[in-house]
């Protein structure tokens, strides 16, 4: 994607409940195991509750996700109100869920079993993510991806986003690449992505098979590196979002998104969600 087609699951609007839920905390952000096929409704709890005992919480609405026979499904409703598209733009975007686990992790793998609603200008995202302020005011936001883009749904794309405040400007898509299926070649159908990462290296996966390397050396831009997750633990992310608002982005994600044809609900569903240390 271009310079200005970037932009991350939807921070922004939930950034309070982003910077205050730490889950375990802290003190134990290393690697632990886990694995959840969300059969339990307190797996994923509201933003609005203490989310110490839940794996997950969620930063959007409750009618955003729901915990079905099917997994967790996360939706993307149709936006309230008319939706008007000027310049390949929507003026109003659907509101859409963003959930974080609540623990952390400094290494290891992470397998999202996913399937995604194909509508253009709709995006899908599984990643590991920094996102919390820190004391001198800045915005930490390492992210390591993996996206269902509504462009097209025979590929995946990875990517991975660095700051520095040595970048004239970020480097928004300058690390990210489309990938194939080995077989059932679209993400409509339920696929195993995953992310291997330490200190050294990032591995992508489908379906068990590894699909892309990065090793520490290749993210350098002009002698900066740009390795996410080096200096902090990085914690799960799952969302779906509209792609609708920003010109670049939306051209990114085959949008706008046309609300006389999509559904009035887009659905992502999470089967299964395991890490290993």
């Amino acid at each position: 994607m271009n310079d200005s087609s970037y932009r991350p699951i939807q921070h922004s609007s939930h950034s309070n409940a982003s910077e205050s839920i730490h889950g375990r905390g802290n003190s134990d952000r290393h690697c632990q195991p886990f694995y959840t096929t969300f059969s339990d409704p307190s797996t994923v709890a509201d933003s609005n509750s203490n989310p110490s005992n839940s794996p997950f919480v969620a930063l959007s609405p409750p009618e955003t996700y729901a915990i079905t026979s099917n997994g967790l499904e996360m939706y993307l409703q149709r936006p309230k109100g008319e939706v008007h598209s000027t310049n390949g733009m929507n003026d109003n975007l659907g509101e859409a869920a963003t959930i974080n686990s609540t623990f952390w992790m400094d290494s290891g793998k992470v397998t999202y079993e996913v399937s995604c609603d194909y509508v253009p200008g709709v995006v899908c995202a599984f990643i590991l993510i920094d996102a919390v302020q820190v004391s001198d005011g800045e915005l930490h936001l390492d992210e390591i991806d993996v996206e269902l883009v509504g462009s097209g749904s025979a590929r995946w794309q990875t990517n991975i986003f660095k700051p520095s405040k040595a970048d004239p400007e970020p480097h928004y898509g300058h690390f990210d690449t489309k990938e194939q299926y080995p077989q059932n070649p679209s993400y409509t159908s339920f696929h195993k992505y995953s992310i291997s990462w330490d200190s050294e290296k990032i591995v992508w996966g489908v379906d068990g098979q590894d699909a892309r390397t990065m090793r520490k050396e290749d993210t350098y831009i002009n002698g900066v590196p740009h390795f996410p997750g080096e200096s902090d633990s990085l914690r799960l992310q799952l969302g779906i979002w509209d792609g609708s608002g920003a010109e670049g982005t939306s051209t990114w994600a085959g949008g706008p998104v046309n609300w006389d044809t999509a559904p009035q609900k887009i659905v992502a569903t999470v089967r299964s969600v395991s890490v290993e240390c």
